[in-house]
């Protein structure tokens, strides 16, 4: 796997488009990450969502999506749909009002400080309660709670309609996890926590059963993980589901409830994607071995390289290093990080000897479950 994370920013127009996939193909990219659903949007043709306001100005018949896999195609390269779960909206930024966080606020999560206020609260002024109580180092944003029971039925409808319309060789979930563990004081996720505990007081009882409410949560989050990965395969089998994932798997499990070894040992994803974004490469090393380690053998792991934050060198010594520590390949963050002889440099120094190569998945590439 020689990934390529492709943010919205590569979206907003055909010849944005066409770079993306032209430059991806010359460095050695066998395969495209594109975010098709960045904010609660689609960058795609949909009955579901709202088409993305960044696309406003385009002609109406641009299709982001469809556009990129007909030139994917045609360059060899992979295509997968990359969509952002839980996170469904910047903050503060005015919404439309056919958003999903604007006709269901009582779907987002809300964080511990808000809860008692969120509980009397009318259902349009959670969102600026919300965003008053919001941890920006935590929360990017308003995120919908798996809690929430509509919440799981609508992602469902979101991926199954993507997924049929378009031939892509994988769905790729992000943000599939807690921003912290300070969310989610919803009134869904209470009630569902006290309908556990024979209808205790909403506000104590994760006060009193805290290890109790981090279970719940945990069992929330899996539940709508693997909603989506069946949803997905029934509307395209042979698809191939992956995720990124917290890289440190502590933090992941008891920090943002997201139980991902679980995921791959079950067989609710094919492969997985820690986001190992130090610039530290003794830290990227140990914990791309200690996913491996944890993961078995067998299993399609993809290192994730923060190429944002890192000089052109220090990209080149991850891939290496991520081979070396047993990494099935990598994803690059992001598609803005890479222009001109960058891209040159990518497939002379890190991916020459691969050049040739399928992307796992592929007839002739790594096999996955």
């Amino acid at each position: 796997m020689r990934g390529l994370w492709v943010v919205r920013t590569g979206l907003l127009s055909p010849e944005s488009v066409d770079q993306v996939v032209d430059g991806a193909a010359r460095a050695g990219i066998n395969a495209l990450f594109v975010q098709v659903r960045g904010r609660g949007d689609a960058f795609y043709t949909s009955r579901v969502v709202e088409r993305s306001e960044l696309l406003r100005g385009q002609a109406a018949d641009f299709d982001p999506l469809g556009r990129l896999l007909a030139r994917a195609r045609r360059r060899g390269l992979q295509v997968h749909a990359w969509v952002n779960v839980l996170l469904t909206a910047h903050a503060g930024i005015p919404l439309p009002s056919a958003h999903v966080a604007v006709r269901h606020p009582e779907w987002l999560m809300v964080p511990r400080e808000a809860a008692r206020d969120a509980l009397g609260a009318r259902p349009a002024d959670l969102i600026p309660l919300i965003e008053r109580y919001r941890d920006p180092s935590d929360a990017e944003g308003l995120y919908l709670s798996p809690s929430a029971p509509g919440v799981a039925v609508h992602l469902e409808q979101v991926v199954s309609e993507l997924v049929r319309a378009y031939a892509v060789d994988g769905l790729h979930l992000d943000f599939v996890r807690y921003p912290s563990s300070d969310y989610d004081w919803s009134r869904a996720a209470l009630e569902g926590f006290a309908a556990t505990r024979n209808g205790q007081d909403l506000l104590a009882g994760p006060a009193l059963d805290p290890e109790g409410w981090g279970d719940y949560r945990r069992a929330a989050l899996d539940s709508l993980t693997v909603r989506l990965s069946a949803v997905a395969r029934q509307a395209r089998p042979g698809i191939l589901v992956s995720a990124a994932v917290v890289a440190d798997q502590a933090q992941a499990l008891y920090h943002h409830y997201q139980p991902w070894p679980s995921w791959m040992a079950r067989g609710v994803l094919d492969a997985v994607c820690p986001m190992t974004y130090t610039p530290d490469t003794k830290v990227f090393r140990a914990q791309v071995a200690q996913a491996r380690d944890k993961l078995g053998a067998s299993a399609s792991l993809w290192a994730g390289v923060g190429a944002w934050r890192l000089p052109l060198g220090s990209v080149v010594e991850k891939i290496r290093t991520a081979r070396e520590a047993g990494a099935s390949g990598v994803v690059l963050f992001s598609h803005e990080s890479f222009e001109g002889a960058d891209l040159d440099r990518l497939r002379t120094d890190a991916f020459s000897a691969l050049a040739a190569a399928p992307a796992a998945g592929e007839p002739g590439g790594r096999a996955h479950r």
